[in-house]
């Protein structure tokens, strides 16, 4: 893939405001939109060669069409809860190599290996359908000073439940590999809480993996389960991101991510 390649974002929104108005979504359908970002060590040739930046670069549509803000909230993920970090949020200006100037050997857990359900969660809690357990650690000095006395510094005392403003979300969960098996009960206990409290998220899991060994055979599970998740396996994400608007957006919407559109 040709890094110096320049996407025409303004462009690629309009194609998919088409896609969506050819499958019957109303123009003024709204969803905050995240990515969330595997960074465990088998993906890390991906990050820093530009690949993920590229993909990401292509998902900032969704945002400028979905949602209300035009920006696309990022969180990245390796194994255990205190690697499930939220990094900030990318819109269309600041998108170009945003996998590599924020992200490679900057985060949490980087290079680490691969649980599911600590990120889910903190997306449920970011969106308002989870409560938060705790205030959030903006970083790891804060976790600590709050570990260490029971508070933290953003007035919240440590332990005390708090909720975000409930928001219609459409999550892109991007992983190159199977969660580890520890974790798996752990996953279905949260998307299965997440879709009996009626939250309003779309998880789209983006398996992207070049090894046919990797079957994703758990995330294929969970949105068999699940009304609210889909999957997408790419096997070659160098061509994927090099795909027309329209083809791209011909594999991401699928029948049921319009449906939840429609909803």
């Amino acid at each position: 893939m040709n890094s110096k390649l320049t996407l025409n974002l303004d462009k690629s929104a309009n194609a998919l405001r088409l896609a969506l108005d050819k499958a019957g979504v109303v123009a003024n359908v709204k969803a905050e939109t995240a990515a969330i970002i595997d960074v465990s060590g088998s993906f890390e040739h991906e990050h820093e060669e530009g690949t993920t930046s590229i993909l990401i670069e292509r998902l900032v549509p969704y945002c400028m069409v979905l949602d209300p803000d035009r920006k696309m909230d990022v969180f990245t993920f390796s194994a255990g809860e205190r690697n499930a970090h939220y990094v900030g949020a990318v819109t269309p200006d600041d998108a170009r190599d945003y996998v590599t100037r924020n992200i490679v050997d900057q985060v949490p857990g980087w290079n680490g290996g691969t649980t599911y359900s600590f990120v889910l969660e903190r997306a449920l809690e970011h969106f308002g359908w989870k409560a938060c357990e705790e205030a959030h650690r903006s970083s790891q000095g804060a976790g600590f000073l709050s570990r260490l006395f029971g508070w933290s510094p953003s007035g919240h005392e440590h332990g005390t439940q708090h909720m975000h403003e409930k928001r219609r979300s459409l999550v892109l969960f991007i992983t190159d590999g199977e969660n580890d098996g520890s974790d798996e009960g752990r996953t279905m206990r949260v998307l299965e809480e997440s879709q009996q409290r009626g939250d309003q998220v779309y998880f789209l899991f983006i398996g992207a993996c070049e090894d046919k060994g990797v079957t994703f055979e758990f995330v294929q599970k969970i949105a068999r389960r699940f009304r609210n998740t889909g999957v997408v396996v790419i096997r070659d994400l160098e061509a994927f991101v090099a795909q027309s608007d329209e083809e791209l957006n011909a594999t991401l919407l699928g029948p049921e991510l319009v449906e939840w559109l429609k909803s």
